[in-house]
């Protein structure tokens, strides 16, 4: 693309009077975004680069990105690293004034709104926004997303979606998240950390659920485990596992008399897992799986594959008490998560950053609790 796209000489060049009255990049600033007022760049489309503009306008790239900078914040453009500066689809409303009483629109992005993600565990999360939108006159706008879609089409759906707010759900990559965070509307992260970049957070505490977890079964004399994780990358997946070591070595039990197996959270995933454990030479008297679906397939394998029962000759544990947990037979022991709350927790926060967009973000750690039903006994053998 050429710089020179506005033909008006006048808005070519920065004159020395002008540059003796005002800071080069504002004026460089202003010149920028009459062009895009005036529809020489469009929504969506590719700035020059700074090298491009500095040369144009001889100016060093310092004055570019100050002139950029000062555009990003008055929310004409905004900066995808590795790719470029855009031109903005519209301003952000961040700083827009909200009627008394006029509809608060949030955004829900994430992977797992995409057909066959969405589990038990994600629709009690949004049943909480929904119910928390619609105590505060709001109304939910889901946005699904692919791992591998590229950042530029991603921030520019959230852009174009016209929203007062983006909740973002589970896992991002932590480069495309910031960007979203820093470029679109005020943010808040459900399930998920990110240490980069300041903002609202509401996730549950996945170590003590893990401690929880592994606790239980110590307690009932257990000895020898298979904890059967998630997807390993995923930070749900490690935390939980660090809780369950933490407990290891807090009742000084070795970690060899643990076996990890890596799951999906996905039913099918919990069937095959268990018939690995049932296959071991000796295997174990529990078994912990990182989510009640998971643990539902694991009991199912149990009865399927072998002669033992549940929880005769093994014990097992799931985690988030959806309604797998008592569709089981026998009904789960498992880790219990307030799910709602935490959707209407983001929704408050939202809300909040909104009225209030110069205040500290916050992060909020729900606390998991154990609930004990018939899947867990102490071991016979």
């Amino acid at each position: 693309m050429k710089m020179d796209k506005p033909q008006d000489k006048d808005r070519m060049h920065l004159s020395r009077a002008q540059r003796e009255r005002r800071f080069l990049y504002r004026q460089l600033a202003d010149i920028i975004a009459k062009q895009i007022e005036e529809g020489h760049y469009q929504a969506g489309e590719r700035l020059p680069s700074m090298d491009t503009i500095a040369a144009k306008y001889a100016v060093n790239k310092v004055t570019v990105r100050r002139a950029f900078n000062e555009l990003a914040n008055r929310g004409l453009i905004y900066s995808v690293p590795a790719q470029g500066t855009y031109v903005a689809e519209r301003r952000s409303r961040a700083a827009r004034p909200r009627g008394e009483g006029q509809l608060l629109t949030i955004g829900l992005i994430s992977h797992v709104m995409v057909p066959g993600n969405t589990g038990l565990y994600h629709m009690e999360i949004i049943e909480g926004i929904r119910a928390e939108l619609s105590r505060v006159n709001g109304s939910l706008v889901i946005l699904p997303v692919r791992y591998v879609e590229p950042q530029i089409k991603i921030l520019n759906m959230v852009l174009q979606s016209n929203l007062d707010g983006a909740i973002y759900l589970g896992g991002f990559d932590p480069t495309a998240l910031t960007t979203m965070i820093e470029q679109g509307p005020p943010a808040a992260l459900l399930d998920y950390q990110l240490r980069s970049v300041p903002v609202d957070t509401v996730v549950l505490d996945n170590r003590a659920g893990g401690y929880q977890a592994m606790e239980h079964l110590i307690s009932l004399g257990h000895r020898t485990f298979a904890v059967v994780t998630g997807e390993t990358d995923l930070p749900v997946s490690q935390e939980r596992l660090s809780g369950v070591y933490e407990a290891l070595d807090h009742f000084d039990i070795p970690h060899s008399q643990m076996t990890v197996i890596p799951g999906d959270f996905q039913r099918e995933g919990g069937y095959e897992a268990m018939r690995k454990v049932l296959k071991m030479a000796e295997p174990p008297t529990a078994v912990f799986f990182m989510n009640d679906e998971m643990a539902a397939g694991g009991i199912q394998a149990v009865y399927t594959e072998s002669s033992l029962k549940v929880p005769d000759n093994i014990s097992i544990v799931g985690f988030d008490d959806t309604s797998w947990a008592t569709a089981t037979q026998p009904p789960l022991t498992t880790i219990r998560v307030d799910k709602g709350l935490m959707g209407s927790i983001a929704v408050q926060r939202i809300a909040q950053r909104i009225s209030n967009p110069s205040h500290p973000p916050t992060t909020t750690l729900i606390p998991p609790r154990l609930v004990v039903r018939e899947s867990t006994a102490p071991p016979r053998r």
